[in-house]
């Protein structure tokens, strides 16, 4: 039998140090109630506009996790995806910042374009953005 030995997990690097069985611990223990806003996005997908909602939900004064919705079914396992491991992030000690960060680095040649405050590189940018703006009680960009 394989003995399994305390190790760091580089993903979770400066929130957990050190896991017995090699899986780092999940904050999955949701409150009953939670404060949300949701924000309607639009944005263009194959030159149709697509009406995007992205609910929020703070825990402590800071976003606990986000589910993300639209009409527009070719999407909806990328939207579950990006809401399922952004939310287990946050859940886990990551800032809502280190969240945008990663998503707000992604390009995409079929979802960038031009908005007001210029230009969004990808779909997953506007979501990183949107969290940014939550954060910061700022107008949406």
């Amino acid at each position: 039998m394989k003995q399994k030995s305390n190790r760091q997990l580089s993903l979770f690097q400066g929130v957990v140090d050190e896991v017995a069985d090699g899986e780092p611990p999940v904050s999955d223990e949701r409150p009953a109630v939670l404060a949300s806003k949701t924000y309607r996005l639009k944005a263009p997908v194959n030159g149709e506009t697509l009406h995007l909602y992205m609910t929020i939900s703070d825990r402590e004064g800071r976003p606990f996790e986000f589910f993300l919705n639209c009409s527009n079914m070719e999407l909806s396992e990328y939207l579950a995806a990006v809401s399922v491991l952004a939310s287990r992030m946050l859940r886990n000690g990551f800032s809502a910042e280190a969240v945008a960060s990663d998503l707000i680095a992604i390009e995409s040649p079929f979802t960038g374009h031009l908005r007001k405050g210029g230009y969004c590189p990808s779909l997953s940018a506007l979501i990183a953005r949107t969290l940014l703006a939550h954060v910061s009680g700022t107008a949406l960009p």
